[in-house]
């Protein structure tokens, strides 16, 4: 399996955290493809043999950290609409692929949760969302394969609300998907304000805003391994 995430210079630190757990755990970082937004970021991690430059980095305007928006002309937004488009590129070589946003961190090895499955993955984001889009696990199937292609091909959406009224209008495609146990793979909601520590996979900071609450969140928790 493969992991992707993308990021930009803003993000850099975080995802280098994100890194430096799935090693922790046991996780091979060859195996995680890096997509950097501009050239900072790409320094910064051009040592992971996954690592590139991409999209038209010279001539966009996302250097930096951008907080959630609900305006859909905001860096944030562009920056999340091209999530499909890469995560389709990337699918056609790579079937068995996990997508994971950089403010996430590893506890325990998640391949015995994740790998072979007949089902697309998506983790679970209520009391927001029903699907989350910060991690979620593809395959070779017929349903992934269109999953992928059609959002892929979607580039006026916010990545999470597309994902969602996909799944939510298609039952043919819903029936092919499952959510990830919800105290295994928390979001921030379920780890933080419930509780829901014991048997966290993975803590992803989704549901905070701001670079410095994620990453000093972390810290707190001592989850901050750079």
């Amino acid at each position: 399996m493969k992991f992707l995430t993308q990021l930009n210079s803003g993000c850099l630190e975080i995802c280098k955290n994100m890194l430096k757990s799935a090693k922790i755990v046991g996780l091979n970082t060859d195996d995680f493809i890096i997509a950097c937004l501009d050239k900072d970021s790409y320094e910064g991690l051009k040592t992971y043999p996954g690592a590139f430059l991409y999209g038209d980095y010279e001539n966009n305007n996302l250097t930096g950290y951008q907080d959630w928006s609900f305006d859909p002309n905001s860096n944030f937004r562009k920056i999340v609409k091209s999530k499909w488009k890469l995560i389709s590129q990337i699918h056609e070589q790579y079937k068995s692929l996990c997508w994971v946003d950089t403010d996430i961190v590893f506890i325990q090895n998640p391949m015995k949760f994740i790998e072979n499955s007949d089902k697309t993955l998506f983790q679970c984001d209520i009391p927001g969302s029903i699907i989350c889009s910060g991690f979620m696990v593809f395959n070779n199937t017929p349903a992934s394969e269109a999953i992928v292609r059609i959002c892929g091909s979607n580039i006026d959406e916010d990545d999470q609300i597309l994902i969602n009224n996909i799944i939510q209008s298609t039952p043919e495609y819903a029936k092919e998907c499952a959510l990830l146990n919800q105290k295994v793979f928390p979001n921030g909601y379920v780890y933080y304000t419930l509780g829901e520590k014991l048997n966290a996979v993975i803590v992803h900071n989704n549901h905070m805003v701001g670079i410095d609450t994620k990453i000093n969140k972390f810290k707190q928790e001592n989850l901050w391994f750079i």
